[in-house]
């Protein structure tokens, strides 16, 4: 829960020691099992990429995860 945060109006996944081929893989299973849009970006650092998810897929996020996220960690999904 402490990997990523809010980034613009979506959420960031820091997912820096994945390969670009793996983060695409997630990418694909985040919308195949749960219709969430993500996309691939660099971190900004050479061979190090952080996943994206969309502001569009941001409400079914939160109906997915909220309930297990911890207390401390719930305004990284809040809608502000």
């Amino acid at each position: 829960m402490d990997d990523g945060g809010k980034l613009g109006q979506g959420l960031k996944l820091s997912t820096n020691s994945f390969s670009f081929s793996d983060c695409n893989f997630l990418v694909k299973v985040l919308y195949e099992n749960f219709k969430l849009k993500a996309s691939v970006q660099s971190a900004g650092v050479e061979n190090q990429y952080i996943i994206y998810i969309w502001k569009d897929s941001m409400p079914l996020l939160r109906e997915i995860v909220l309930p297990y996220v911890h207390p401390s960690m719930k305004y990284k999904l809040i809608n502000k």
